[in-house]
């Protein structure tokens, strides 16, 4: 069985491109401009490392592009990258986005009506792009683990700032007592 372009180690690489529907971008611009920066609604699926949501409104050539390509009108774009398998995923964000989801998709041309639950499934399903270039400085590291150890280190930081002033016997039992 071939390798998917679409996972590393443990972790999933998610792209969907889906067509706007034709009027719908400035109110989906505008709603996912209006997502809280520090409180994504990804942030409610605990095996989401990375997402994101881009409006692209044009190809934007340079150089090595061979023609100029026209879309048609705009994409939605969502790129996530997870730990796991994709099914259980898709399951997931399509439960637990409830409205964020109806908002975000249900913009889109032939999006399901309301845009959440199987159908929702279905249609990421159908208009998942293979991902071209797939990186990860921690392929087997969930996103459990890598909390884990940014707590660690965050409590190494502030031992080390507290333990300037000990004096060395004093400073060995407090990280024995800390760690």
């Amino acid at each position: 069985m071939p390798l998917s372009p679409n996972t590393l180690g443990q972790m999933y690489a998610l792209t969907v491109l889906t067509p706007i529907a034709p009027g719908a971008e400035p109110a989906l611009r505008s709603f996912l401009e209006g997502l809280p920066q520090d409180e994504s609604p990804l942030s409610r699926l605990p095996r989401t490392h990375f997402g994101r949501w881009v409006i692209m409104a044009r190809f934007v050539t340079g150089r090595s592009q061979r023609k100029d390509e026209e879309l048609g009108g705009p994409y939605l774009i969502f790129s996530s990258t997870f730990d796991g398998d994709l099914d259980s995923y898709l399951t997931e964000l399509t439960t637990e986005l409830g409205d964020e989801a109806e908002h975000i998709w249900g913009a889109c041309i032939g999006a399901p009506q309301p845009a959440r639950g199987p159908a929702l499934k279905e249609y990421l399903l159908h208009n998942q792009i293979d991902t071209g270039l797939f990186f990860c400085p921690y392929p087997d590291a969930t996103v459990r683990r890598v909390r884990d150890s940014l707590r660690a280190r965050d409590r190494a930081i502030a031992f080390a700032v507290r333990a300037q002033t000990m004096d060395p016997t004093e400073r060995q039992r407090a990280f024995l007592e800390e760690f």
